[in-house]
């Protein structure tokens, strides 16, 4: 509205000197565009954001100058808009004189029906963007592992099955306990503690899908939803990339690694639960079976799979400790 103001002033008073002030005194970028998107007007804001001074940006097509190749497509469409509707509003990435890619936000206004040009208001609005991307991060994802937080697991497994009941597919959710966590923390300290659960949540998010959800749904306790299960044959791959994970040495310092334990329990939608509470739970019970009867199997229920990597079985190696 400010930038519409100024150009009514511009077009209205003989006062082209006042005009001229209250253009360059503007605190946001004002670009005016020709028909053609072509700069017949810049401010001083515009030359503090974007770096090009006004007889630099002057005669320029804005697209050209400013806009990424990623971002034409968009931004075109934005004035385009502007043009034949008389406003738009856009939020893109723009380029600096010196490369830097930044964000910005666009109010796009049709001057007038006797002069088809476009007066644009832009504000950098990349720090703000930036910041809230960081505390939307924050709120949605533990801040020890990196992995998605409880309540953020417990979201996507109630739209997962919302998804999975419509399509008529399944879903596979696997419960991680770590065994003998608590030793490790007493004769190592936490800061060991810490390095396990670091190590683990990262090779679990290095063998699976960007798809699929990993999350810590307790001190040391995970939980991992897999969605569109194809089979048994994908549900024994993916115990097996997950048993591969948890299995992998963690170094602590030059003389000590450690190789974790877990007891693993899984349940599937909708064979063993009709609800995400109820599927979370029957998972639970499968792990703590599985960790009572000291067994490998993943259900409750008999299921064929593979025999555990041998690896597995085989005593520890010297220079490693058991979890």
């Amino acid at each position: 509205m400010a930038g519409w103001i100024i150009y009514l002033i511009k077009r209205s008073s003989p006062d082209n000197n006042r005009y001229h002030a209250l253009f360059q005194s503007s605190p946001s970028a004002l670009v005016e565009l020709d028909e053609n998107f072509n700069i017949v007007g810049w401010n001083t804001s515009a030359q503090i954001i974007f770096g090009w001074n006004e007889s630099e940006a002057l005669g320029q097509p804005v697209i050209d100058l400013i806009v990424p190749l990623k971002d034409r497509g968009h931004v075109y469409s934005a004035l385009q808009k502007a043009l034949q509707e008389g406003k738009s509003d856009s939020k893109n990435f723009n380029l600096t004189q010196g490369k830097k890619e930044i964000f910005c936000e666009w109010h796009n206004s049709r001057i007038n029906q006797n002069y088809p040009g476009i007066l644009c208001t832009a504000r950098d609005i990349t720090e703000i963007t930036s910041h809230v991307s960081t505390l939307t991060h924050q709120a949605c994802h533990d801040p020890l592992t990196g992995v998605t937080n409880r309540a953020v697991m417990d979201d996507r497994l109630h739209h997962a099955i919302d998804r999975a009941r419509r399509a008529g597919s399944k879903i596979a959710l696997y419960f991680i306990d770590l065994n003998d966590f608590k030793p490790i923390n007493d004769q190592y300290g936490h800061e060991a503690g810490d390095k396990i659960l670091i190590g683990i949540a990262s090779a679990l998010r290095a063998c699976l899908r960007n798809s699929d959800t990993i999350s810590r749904f307790g001190g040391d306790e995970f939980i991992i939803i897999i969605e569109d299960v194809e089979g048994e044959e994908h549900i024994q791959s993916v115990l097996t990339a997950i048993e591969f994970a948890i299995s992998e040495p963690i170094i602590l310092n030059n003389e000590t690694s450690l190789i974790a334990n877990a007891s693993i329990g899984m349940a599937i939608y909708p064979d063993d639960a009709a609800d995400a509470d109820s599927l979370i739970k029957a998972a639970d019970i499968a792990m703590y079976l599985q960790k009572k009867q000291k067994t490998k199997k993943p259900r409750t229920k008999p299921t064929a799979r593979k025999k555990t990597p041998i690896h597995l079985e085989l005593p520890l190696y010297s220079d490693a400790l058991p979890l």
